[in-house]
């Protein structure tokens, strides 16, 4: 007989065998190497291999140049903008000048109107009272005339005259009473005759406006810059300066002549702005510098 299969022994599985020793051992370094990463991950960066290191500072080194160069970049564009920023000012500032210089032409052009109209209608009164004044003493001069010759040749009177039908007319009746007509309109006739007026512009020597500035100073230094650096223009010129009267501010333009003709005035006006010279033609008055 046969023994039934319960009553054989169970052999029971082993517990530690290599491999889960094995896997013990990795699950563990696993764990290890999560907590290290999670609560000091400074100590993995001394782990790591040196080239690492050595690709994370060139990198850094890239970054920061690359920074650097951007930064660089910026400042080239700050200052370009304060460029551009200055010829703006220094635009807007030369046509300011430009604006005030056309107003004091036109200012001074309205003066010179009005000083050619006064004399016109002053030269006009005095004409008038001239001619009255001659033909008054025209007519006092015939006025005298006739009494001087009423006083050399008295009337003659006649006692028991003939009525008026029997006088007699004889050659000897003196006509030189018709005299003092002639006389009076001879006097009319000498008398003086003025004519219309005629006023006569001045002729003003020209100059060139060149620049101003709130000091007198200041404009010695700037025709100094422009008489060296333009002095094959400017050599036959002198300076002046006229003063801008605005008591908020005032001001000083400079001015260069004397010029013999508008046209020379222009010509070299032109030449100067060609050159970046603000330049405009006017009068050449003011004080000497």
């Amino acid at each position: 007989m046969t023994k039934p299969a319960i009553d054989k022994p169970v052999r029971r599985k082993a517990v530690f065998t290599p491999y889960a020793v094995l896997w013990s051992m990795l699950g563990a370094l696993g764990l290890g190497y999560l907590g290290v990463a999670i609560f000091e991950p400074g100590w993995l960066g001394d782990l790591t291999p040196a080239g690492t290191h050595a690709e994370r500072t060139a990198e850094m080194e890239a970054t920061v140049t690359k920074l650097a160069g951007d930064v660089d970049s910026i400042r080239s564009s700050m200052a370009k903008l304060e460029l551009d920023v200055s010829s703006v000012k220094s635009d807007v500032a030369a046509q300011g000048q430009q604006t005030q210089t056309l107003g004091s032409q036109i200012t001074a052009l309205e003066d010179k109107v009005r000083l050619a109209e006064t004399p016109v209608a002053s030269a006009a009164a005095p004409a008038a009272q001239t001619n009255g004044v001659a033909l008054a003493s025209a007519m006092a001069a015939g006025a005298s005339d006739s009494e001087s010759d009423a006083a050399a040749h008295p009337a003659t009177t006649i006692i028991n005259a003939p009525s008026e039908k029997s006088q007699i007319v004889t050659g000897s009746v003196d006509k030189r009473p018709a005299k003092p007509k002639a006389k009076a309109s001879a006097a009319h006739s000498d008398a003086i005759n003025f004519g219309p007026a005629v006023v006569k512009r001045e002729n003003r020597p020209l100059g060139l406006q060149l620049a101003s500035n709130s000091t007198i100073e200041g404009l010695r230094q700037t025709w100094g810059q422009l008489a060296k650096q333009h002095h094959d223009k400017l050599r036959k010129l002198k300076a002046r300066y006229t003063i801008n009267a605005n008591p908020a501010n005032p001001s000083f333009n400079l001015v260069a002549g004397p010029l013999r003709s508008k046209a020379e005035a222009t010509k070299l006006c032109k030449d100067l702005q060609a050159q970046a010279v603000s330049c405009s033609v006017g009068d050449f008055t003011g004080n000497a510098l």
